[in-house]
Parts: structure tokens; sequence; C-alpha cells
């Protein structure tokens, strides 16, 4: 019981860094995070925005999409979680969002490169979703969103948002806000002129060097401090 409640502690204030770097989109947006040992999931609820999470909203939603626990209403995309949870059983959190850069960038087809640190977080590949652009409400389109997927890190939704997955809460949020940072600053690199990259060597290297465990350990907690700094009740 202590875990869950460790557990909807961090899918809640993952949802309020969120807010505060970038992915607030009114009520839309949702994290969620996987029970160990069960086909469950903790998730974020609807009618709620990022930043008014608290522990309290967190329901608990089983892997075929029916709530079994919790008092709010669930979101209709929860299938983009379901799906990804049954195919990747390494991923304990998805994160999917509407970030207005990363939003911008994946209507452009273009990869996304290691322009900065953190595009080489991606430097094994981001895919684009682009089998349709309208909300994931159906488990066949959930499996449509995991087989684009694979084994990446995130996935750009054409025209939608992003996806990001990681085997744990506080990765995944990491690698959204940072998804977020490459894309901006791709784009800001693009609209000035044509931007150099690091090789696929070194973005393997500068990856190796700064997303380590322990940095991206004390990553998290800065932004945790960050937001209960920036909190408003």
């Amino acid at each position: 019981m202590d875990d869950l409640v460790a557990l909807r502690d961090k899918v809640a204030i993952s949802c309020n860094i969120l807010a505060i770097e970038g992915h607030w989109d009114n009520i839309l947006g949702h994290v969620s995070a996987r029970v160990p040992g069960e086909n469950a999931m903790l998730m974020k609820p609807h009618s709620y925005g990022f930043e008014e999470i608290r522990p309290y909203h967190i329901i608990k939603v089983d892997f075929d999409g029916n709530k079994i626990e919790g008092d709010y209403e669930r979101h209709s995309e929860v299938f983009i979680h379901t799906e990804i949870y049954k195919a990747r059983p390494d991923v304990n959190c998805v994160i999917h969002s509407h970030p207005p850069y990363a939003t911008a960038f994946g209507s452009l087809r273009q990869p996304l490169r290691p322009v900065s640190h953190e595009g080489s977080i991606f430097h094994d590949g981001l895919p684009l979703f682009d089998y349709t652009t309208v909300l994931i409400r159906t488990a066949e389109l959930g499996v449509k969103v995991a087989e684009k997927l694979e084994g990446a890190r995130a996935v750009l939704m054409k025209n939608h948002g992003t996806t990001v997955v990681a085997e744990s809460v506080e990765t995944a949020t990491l690698y959204a806000i940072f998804l977020e940072k490459a894309c901006r600053i791709q784009l800001l690199a693009s609209a000035s002129g044509n931007p150099s990259w690091s090789s696929d060597e070194e973005a393997r290297e500068k990856y190796d060097q700064i997303y380590t465990p322990h940095r991206l350990g004390s990553m998290w907690d800065y932004f945790v401090r960050r937001a209960k700094r920036l909190a408003i009740d």
C-alpha cells in the first residue's frame, strides 16, 4: 500500500512539473504509471489541468481501459497507455501531452537532430505516428501507436502531440521536458539558418555523459523542488 501511495504522489507531481515546463493544454494531456505486479495503472483523470492534480485525483485503470478505483473520470485516450504497457514490459510510465514546440516540429516530418544536449536522448530515433491525427479512443488505434513507438523513448504524433515512455515516472517526465526543449532549439536554429549537430558517435557519448541515473535523479529532485516552490493552491 505504501508503494502505491508513493507512486500516486509521483504521478501527481509529474503532472505539476509538466504544467510548469510547457506541457499545459487546459485539461488535456495525461500521465500514467504501471502498478507493479498488476495489469493496471495509476493515471491522471479527465477534466483537470496538469497544474491542478493532487494525489487524491489519481485514478486506477486496468489494461482493458476500465476504471477500477477513484472518484474522477477516465481520459478517452487511455488506450495510448494500455497498449504501450502491453507491448513494452520495460515501460513503467507513459506521458501523452501537447507541448507546442514538439507539436509544431512533428508537423514538419523532419528528423530530430542532436542540435542540443537534449537531442542526444533521442539519437537512436524518434518515430512519427502519422496513421491518423484524431484522438486515440480505441484499443486498435492504441496498438498502432505502440507499433510505431516500437523500442524508442518517444514518438511524435503528427498534428497531435507527443508520447514519451520510460522505466520510471521520474525518467519519463524528464524525457518529456527534454524532448520539448530539443524540438524548440532545433526549430530556433533552423529558422535562423542551417544548424549543425553532433555526430551519432558524439550524441551517444553525450547521452552517456549527461543522462546517467545519478544525474537524472538530481534533475528530478530539482524539478520537484521547482514545482513545489512555484505551486499555487
